[in-house]
């Protein structure tokens, strides 16, 4: 068995990640809403009151990814990229999304190199939402666009 160690005592930081749609690696400044749930049913049965039955259903509602990134000085020609792939309003995902939490130089006791410790993945996805962040003429900050993508459901690869 091996032992994974990591220059910064184990713990992992939420600053190194990469998000691929197909084969197509992208670079997002923040990945939010990675979660999953299970929506279940209680039932009382009428001649047990000491407990309730839970049961698992159906989902009732959409799971959403939130992506935010900087728009890109060759904004034209960054749009498109990611049009193409379905990150427009509207847009349909559907190649397989993986979003890949890497490590800090973390390896294994026999040096192999470990720095993909999470993965997590969708097949197919809609793109719900975009929004491009507030203008300031005063202001001195990176121009933000965020999407947001109702998906089949976000699982985590072992």
């Amino acid at each position: 068995m091996s032992t994974i160690t990591s220059g910064n005592g184990g713990v992992m930081s939420n600053n190194r990640f990469v998000l691929s749609i197909g084969k197509e690696l992208l670079s997002f400044s923040k990945v939010n809403n990675i979660s999953d749930h299970t929506e279940y049913d209680t039932i009382v049965e009428g001649g047990l009151n000491t407990s309730v039955h839970t049961f698992t259903k159906a989902r009732q509602q959409q799971q959403t990814l939130i992506l935010e990134k900087g728009v890109n000085l060759s904004a034209k020609k960054d749009a498109d990229s990611l049009a193409g792939l379905g990150l427009k309003p509207g847009g349909r995902i559907k190649q397989p999304v993986t979003l890949i939490v890497m490590g800090d130089d973390v390896r294994d006791n026999t040096g192999q190199d470990k720095n993909k410790v999470r993965q997590y993945a969708f097949d197919q996805g809609v793109v719900i939402r975009w929004e491009l962040g507030g203008l300031d003429a005063m202001g001195n900050e990176v121009l933000i666009e965020r999407f947001e993508i109702a998906h089949s459901g976000l699982k985590e690869l072992v």
